[in-house]
């Protein structure tokens, strides 16, 4: 690498939410983030990715899940040459201020999706350019989080955005905001809006929460959530705030709307039922003789060789992008019926695999105790033995999703899991173990001290449950904390 300059060090200890302009502090070195806005990466940005790995000497960069990339283990700042490439080719706001203000997600089908009702990458990419246009911004929490769901098959409804616009018509969105507890998917608040609308909506809460959170104060580091700033003013009242910083003539009241009640559409009951997997292997478009192929990473790691090859894939046989998913997987959109069996024999080609019911596809972890200074277990270690273990024992018959976390913030997905590990801290009498949780349902083990599971133990007790659970289960539909629940 070439000279470096670095950031001041308090800037870098100070960043709660790290960027590309400003990294932080971890266990295992610097940590910082490529924001991918919407998800979607171009052959230009795939090249510069590998580059940068094989220039800074990582062996994978990590899809978050909101789709963002992760770098760790830094021993140094990035030189300003590599962050002016990483700016002109789009991997960076032009804008410093607001770089580090969480990424934008959508459906990662978006405008290729055979069953939405709107494509939201224009209204995805508006919102990217008003955020550079307006410094003054940089003042949200890195954590202001926007999302923009279509309406199609792979819906990111559930996702614990503070705001997510659904489409539920032509030229209709249903507003929701992040109002419950951490982890939460963000609630509806009785107002739709036209496409027009959403822009200003947008500007309008972004501005009432920046009111807010001059009220509440408190440490600059960690600002209020969305929710927190609502809890605080009462919804009613942040939905007067936001109507008088609205521009336009719509008059709307902000009210509790439960997540069933029957005054919402049936689409939108439905919604959040929606199967995920459908981002996974060959799925037809919206456009004739087309496919994308959704491609699993194991806890979203994507090295360098796997990059160079996806992306040979996706211009040699697609459209030349890549897309990442808030489900640390990836999607090579455009494909041809003709060039079906040869992507995917590529792919496999590549040691990687496309389907949900394979066990690299059912893990999430968080950084575990070699990145992260609260973890108490190897958290990353842990889930690939087990996926190993799984994929030599077993063949699934259906998705399950099996988390892993180190404390009991639960970085690394905020909603409930199939089957939860939580790492609980070593003492002098024993290693880091683990608390299981099935759904909500603690387990308990008769040969284990104090119900905890040795991180040794897991695979072959985690392989005698799913085994069970696929022999005894009422039929297919059944879900493990079902299981669980009956017996």
């Amino acid at each position: 690498m070439s000279a470096i300059e670095p950031f001041a060090l308090t800037e870098t200890i100070s960043r709660i939410c790290p960027d590309i302009y400003h990294p932080a502090i971890a266990r295992d070195g610097l940590l910082t983030r490529l924001r991918i806005p919407g998800g979607v990466l171009n052959e230009l940005q795939c090249r510069m990715i590998a580059e940068l790995l094989e220039t800074i000497g990582l062996e994978y960069v990590q899809v978050t899940n909101r789709a963002n990339l992760q770098l760790r283990s830094l021993s140094q700042d990035l030189d300003r040459d590599l962050l002016t490439k990483l700016t002109e080719c789009g991997l960076a706001a032009s804008n410093t201020a607001v770089d580090g203000i969480r990424n934008i997600m959508l459906s990662p089908t978006a405008g290729i999706d055979a069953q939405e009702l709107i494509d939201v990458r224009p209204l995805a990419a508006a919102w990217l350019e008003y955020l550079d246009l307006h410094p003054e911004l940089g003042s949200l929490s890195n954590k202001f989080s926007v999302g923009f769901d279509g309406g199609g098959s792979v819906g990111i409804l559930d996702r614990p955005n503070d705001i997510t616009l659904l489409a539920i018509g032509k030229d209709e969105f249903s507003l929701h905001l992040g109002m419950g507890n951490r982890g939460e998917a963000p609630q509806p608040v009785g107002v739709n809006l036209t496409t027009d609308e959403c822009l200003p909506m947008l500007a309008a809460i972004a501005q009432s929460y920046l009111q807010g959170i001059t009220v509440i104060g408190g440490d600059t580091r960690r600002k209020p959530r969305l929710r927190d700033v609502i809890s605080d003013d009462g919804l009613a009242e942040f939905g007067e705030l936001v109507r008088r910083e609205f521009i336009g003539s719509r008059q709307f009241v902000f009210k509790n709307t439960s997540l069933d009640s029957a005054k919402r559409t049936l689409r939108e009951r439905d919604y959040i039922q929606v199967n995920n997997d459908l981002h996974l292997g060959a799925q037809q478009q919206r456009q004739p003789d087309r496919y994308y192929v959704g491609v699993v990473l194991l806890l979203g790691r994507w090295t360098v060789a796997q990059i160079k090859g996806l992306e040979s894939i996706a211009v040699q046989y697609g459209s030349g992008t890549i897309r990442l998913t808030p489900w640390q997987n990836v999607i090579i959109p455009d494909v041809r019926s003709i060039d079906l069996n040869t992507v995917q024999g590529l792919i496999n080609d590549l040691g990687l695999v496309q389907t949900a019911t394979h066990p690299s596809s059912l893990l999430r972890a968080c950084a575990g105790a070699t990145g992260c200074q609260f973890s108490a277990t190897d958290t990353q270690a842990d889930a690939i033995a087990l996926s190993e273990y799984l994929a030599a024992q077993f063949t699934l018959d259906r998705p399950l999703n099996i988390h892993f976390s180190g404390c009991e913030k639960s970085c690394a997905q905020p909603d409930l899991a199939d089957i939860t590990l939580w790492g609980e801290a070593e003492t002098s009498e024993r290693g880091s173990r683990y608390r299981l949780e099935i759904g909500e349902v603690r387990a308990t083990f008769e040969q284990e001290s104090r119900d905890l599971l040795p991180p040794e133990r897991i695979p072959i007790f985690v392989g005698k449950l799913i085994e069970d659970y696929q022999q005894r289960r009422l039929d297919a539909q059944e879900s493990l904390p079902a299981f669980i629940n009956r017996q």
